[in-house]
């Protein structure tokens, strides 16, 4: 039996309550506690076990009919189903620091003006800027040092 099939005929006889019984406890955080779990309550459990399975698995489908639909609508369009959904895809990129010490001895005294501080490293725009300057021949050494991370977004919201 496929897996699939499998877990939906376990679904079905657990939410009809033909699954035998699992023997459960409840346990004391911290200590070795327990208590024998009521029946009933043993099922919601495994009922709400199958409905995370499920969850989890229609992410991982949604995710991939989200990627579809970004490759074929493209960044910075919407499709449009009237009286149903809107399909808005967005991309966004942040720039970061992978190596602070190296970039701070590249830039020397202008490490301060270039790269905002903080719990983790920002660059500029303008070092942004400088990093893709074809002119600058220190533009390969501070490419090395960032870090360019792209996403796209797919959302889905109704359609009046």
């Amino acid at each position: 039996m496929a897996k699939a099939a499998k877990k939906e005929a376990v679904a079905k006889d657990e939410a009809q309550g033909q699954g035998e019984p699992v023997a459960a406890w409840i346990e004391a955080h911290g200590s070795d506690e327990r208590a024998e779990a009521l029946p009933a309550l043993v099922q919601l459990a495994v009922r709400a076990w199958g409905l995370v399975q499920r969850i989890d698995e229609l992410e991982q489908e949604l995710g991939d009919v989200k990627g579809e639909l970004a490759s074929a609508i493209g960044v910075g369009r919407s499709l449009v189903v009237p009286k149903v959904c809107r399909v808005s895809v967005a991309s966004t990129r942040s720039v970061g620091v992978t190596d602070a010490e190296k970039l701070r001895e590249l830039l020397g005294e202008r490490f301060r003006d270039l790269v905002t501080e903080s719990v983790s490293y920002k660059p500029s725009e303008k070092l942004i800027e400088m990093s893709c300057d074809g002119d600058d021949p220190m533009a390969p050494a501070y490419r090395a040092l960032l870090r360019v991370r792209t996403s796209t977004a797919v959302r889905i919201t109704a359609e009046k």
